[in-house]
């Protein structure tokens, strides 16, 4: 998921999300991938976990996912949404098949 499909799905031409969670689980899709891509790594000692390093753009990532999860909280209390697999399929993009980087030299 990445911020030019999520925006064609709000369009009002499109009516992609009938339902809060499939918004939410695309937006929460964005910034695992915004992590996934960006260096968020686990870093520790010999002896533990001591935290996580990310890179400038994975850090912004986080901070905006937390303001998001805040106001989220806001605006349904009284609702949990729990990590769903992503509404997104391959089909969405029909540029993206299984052999997309074989033309990468």
């Amino acid at each position: 998921m990445d911020l030019s499909t999520f925006k064609k799905r709000l369009e009002v031409t499109n009516s992609f999300y009938t339902k809060p969670e499939g918004f939410v689980a695309d937006f929460r899709l964005i910034f695992q991938n915004c992590a996934e891509f960006n260096e968020v790594r686990k870093v520790g000692t010999l002896s533990g976990f001591v935290g996580l390093t990310a890179s400038e753009v994975a850090a912004a990532g986080m901070k905006v996912k937390a303001y998001f999860e805040d106001l989220l909280r806001n605006l349904y209390p009284e609702r949990m949404f729990p990590v769903q697999p992503s509404s997104w399929s391959e089909n969405d993009n029909p540029e993206f098949t299984d052999d997309w980087d074989d033309d990468f030299v």
